[in-house]
């Protein structure tokens, strides 16, 4: 279950911070954010699964577009993530509960769209209180920056990768780890390292089954008024469409 999202200058959402449960509505005026709050899961899903230019064409053609009042560098996003009892007990720590994925996305000096950071950090829980029946989105004081840049001694940063550096790996199933990184490589500005991440469940089975559950798990459901106006032909799949063409069958 997602527990929070976080979002600094994406769009039109100068600072959001959410936390989340089970089952929300989200209510707020028109042009307030709320599907743009919305497409934070879906661009982090984009971008660990298809990469980081489809992640932004998809969404514009202009870079500056996808920045709060088109001015600036960049935006930064996160989200944090329950983890699954069973793949919990696989880890170091089994009282860590909660992966964050956070990522900044900028334009360098030749105005190419980089990856600025990328942290992904098995953590406890902050046990945020939630905000029922507040008008959508919250006034908050807006920080700097959303990226972790020193993680706590509780925690495990698993994938971190840092502005014209390395991108590094440290596994999460060992207790005892040494300062350095299990592995380094340098994919380049425009890689995500969650994207590359080893596809070995032995060493990182949180983090892999983040990376499919932002790819695979997140389903929007936008129905399409036209179509279902529109008589259901045969042949129709059983699994349900998002369009909702297909809800007789």
């Amino acid at each position: 279950m997602i527990s929070l999202i976080e979002a600094l200058n994406y769009r039109c959402l100068r600072y959001v911070r959410q936390p989340l449960g089970p089952f929300h509505i989200l209510v707020g005026p028109n042009a307030s954010g709320k599907t743009t709050f919305l497409d934070v899961i879906g661009f982090l899903g984009d971008l660990v699964s298809k990469g980081l230019e489809y992640a932004v064409g998809e969404r514009t053609k202009k870079f500056q577009d996808l920045i709060y009042g088109r001015a600036g560098d960049g935006f930064e996003l996160a989200i944090e993530v329950l983890i699954p009892e069973e793949k919990r007990k696989l880890i170091f720590n089994s009282e860590l509960d909660t992966i964050r994925y956070e990522v900044a996305i900028g334009i360098n000096n030749n105005k190419e769209i980089n990856i600025l950071s990328e942290n992904c950090i098995l953590k406890k829980s902050d046990n945020l209180p939630q905000t029922p029946e507040t008008l959508f989105p919250r006034e908050l004081e807006t920080p700097n920056t959303i990226i972790t840049s020193h993680a706590k001694k509780s925690t495990r940063t698993v994938i971190r990768k840092v502005k014209d550096g390395n991108d590094n790996y440290n596994n999460e199933v060992e207790q005892k780890t040494s300062g350095s990184w299990r592995f380094s490589v340098k994919l380049g500005p425009s890689k995500s390292a969650l994207f590359y991440l080893p596809a070995d469940e032995s060493k990182y089975p949180v983090a892999l089954w983040l990376k499919a559950f932002l790819a695979e798990s997140i389903q929007n459901l936008v129905l399409n008024s036209l179509v279902l106006r529109k008589a259901s032909p045969p042949g129709q799949v059983r699994s349900f469409k998002p369009d909702g063409s297909n809800l007789p069958w």
